[in-house]
């Protein structure tokens, strides 16, 4: 299974950057719901036409929100700030290693501070599957 080991994130994340959960780190809670309702995360960026990533919403951080909201919350008030997240470049080993040892689901790719796309889970499942077929 080196194969699937030392293959590079660019060859099994998901590229299209118009498919992604992403909302502006200045826009209303309420948007950042209806994104998280459909998708069960959303990464955060500075701006939609920057595309910076700052953070990320699951639906786990709901459970904050529902203590502490207020009508002028935004996307950036409730963002994880401190994203572990990986490059095109890198190995998907070294990817599963950041994901047991953050205990994450999911990872932006990032080049220049900027998303560009994602890998999660699901995407390393679906090679590895297809690697033993």
């Amino acid at each position: 299974m080196d194969e699937f080991y030392e293959q590079q994130v660019k060859e099994v994340m998901q590229g299209h950057v118009w498919d992604l959960p992403l909302v502006g780190e200045n826009d209303d809670i309420r948007m950042v719901l209806i994104v998280l309702t459909a998708r069960g995360y959303v990464w955060v960026v500075d701006d939609m036409t920057n595309m910076n990533i700052v953070g990320v919403i699951t639906e786990h951080d709901a459970l904050h929100l529902f203590e502490k909201f207020n009508e002028d919350m935004t996307a950036g008030d409730i963002a994880k700030k401190d994203l572990i997240y990986c490059t095109k470049e890198e190995k998907i080993k070294d990817v599963l290693d950041k994901v047991k040892k953050h205990n994450v689901r999911r990872l932006p790719v990032v080049e220049n501070g900027k998303i560009i796309g994602e890998i999660t889970l699901r995407h390393l499942i679906e090679k590895f599957y297809s690697l033993i077929l």
